[in-house]
């Protein structure tokens, strides 16, 4: 009994997040969606909905967490310190992106949450410098990570935006080389690991 419920709660949460994401692309906006229109829109009624969520930024913030969880362990799995690792570390990661097209695509340009947006990309470049295994001088750190993820993000959006229309090995290289080049010509900034 308690499996039959748990598989239904889990098939709604389903339904709801699909819907959410649906007019989150029409819309573009959290605070535009009613709870009535999301609810119609997963073919459930309102009750369903308060069973779980206050109201829609709720479901939103759940979506937002699962997709940073789940690729925080993604990218924990990929990493190396090597260029053949990096490489493979970036080309996997836009691999698992487009994979998951839907709710990336949702998070990242259609619901254009400026605060997610920022965590999910901080959250990315970290784990792919601490692959590299690379410290910087505490002095400079902000401005390194700011510059690469600034960079990183604009073009991973514009990739996203575009429908894909560049393979993911040609996008990989254009992060690699240049965010690679960038850290490189850093050698006074940087401090070395004690191996």
């Amino acid at each position: 009994m308690n499996t039959k419920n748990n598989q239904r709660t889990r098939l709604s949460k389903l339904m709801m997040k699909n819907a959410l994401m649906d007019l989150l692309k029409e819309k573009g906006d959290i605070h535009k969606i009613s709870v009535r229109e999301l609810c119609e829109r997963a073919q459930l009624n309102r009750s369903t909905f308060y069973a779980h969520y206050s109201e829609p930024q709720d479901l939103l913030f759940e979506l937002e967490e699962k997709i940073l969880a789940s690729t925080d362990e993604h990218l924990k799995k990929i990493g190396a310190e090597n260029d053949t690792g990096a490489h493979k570390f970036i080309l996997s990661f836009l691999k698992y992106m487009r994979e998951n097209d839907k709710v990336f695509r949702t998070l990242l340009v259609d619901a254009a949450d400026p605060v997610f947006k920022s965590r999910f990309m901080q959250q990315t470049i970290i784990r792919f410098i601490e692959n590299l295994q690379i410290t910087f001088v505490s002095s400079v750190e902000q401005y390194v990570f700011s510059y690469i993820l600034s960079g990183s993000t604009g073009i991973i959006i514009q990739w996203l935006r575009s429908g894909y229309s560049t393979d993911e090995s040609t996008i990989c290289s254009l992060l690699f080389a240049i965010n690679k080049s960038a850290l490189e010509n850093l050698g006074e900034y940087t401090i070395q690991r004690d191996e």
